[in-house]
């Protein structure tokens, strides 16, 4: 316990050294330079259980490890180059635990408008949720309410679990169990 509470501290050290305003403004700057022609672009991008590629992959199962979270999208080498800037940015605010929640919630970002825009995606779009997505973590931060799993089993992430709820809500106020009947039921058993 008392080694538990002694990484939590370190932890808890490190985020407090940190000057948030100043990775606001690094956010701020990076913004300004999407609005720039051509958006500059990197290789395509993957790591901490994330791929971003402008082909379909093809899924292999059977693996001991999890299939990592694909984003596929024909500005992959533009959003390759943006989590490469965000990886710099936020270098100093996750580590081997947290970079997992940290990149998979900047590819649900890019999976949820995806799936918004169905099928009519615009770079520039996919680019901002993708950055908005790194303010709201940014400001998680900054307030120490970053919520991440310690291991992510089957390559799901805290964000993947919070989604899922709000689907399960959704899908029970669909057909009519409101919270006060849901309260109710539980109450009966």
């Amino acid at each position: 316990m008392e080694a538990m509470l002694q990484i939590f501290l370190l932890a808890f050290e490190r985020v407090m050294d940190v000057n948030f305003s100043r990775k606001k403004e690094e956010l701020d700057d990076l913004s300004k330079k999407l609005l720039e022609e051509p958006i500059p672009s990197a290789q395509q991008w993957g790591g901490a259980d994330v791929v971003i590629t402008s082909h379909p992959p093809q899924v292999q199962g059977g693996s001991f490890y999890p299939e990592p979270r694909y984003v596929v999208t024909p500005s992959a080498k533009q959003l390759s180059w943006l989590f490469v800037q965000l990886k710099d940015i936020f270098s100093d605010l996750y580590d081997s635990a947290s970079r997992i929640e940290f990149f998979g919630r900047l590819a649900n970002a890019a999976l949820r408008y995806q799936n918004y825009c169905n099928g009519n995606e615009k770079q520039y779009a996919l680019l901002v949720a993708v950055l908005n997505e790194a303010y709201a973590m940014l400001d998680d931060m900054k307030e120490g309410v970053f919520e991440y799993l310690l291991v992510a089993p089957g390559n799901v992430i805290a964000d993947d679990l919070i989604a899922l709820m709000g689907d399960i809500s959704r899908e029970a106020q669909d057909r009519g169990l409101t919270p006060e009947i849901l309260d109710s039921i539980l109450k009966e058993q």
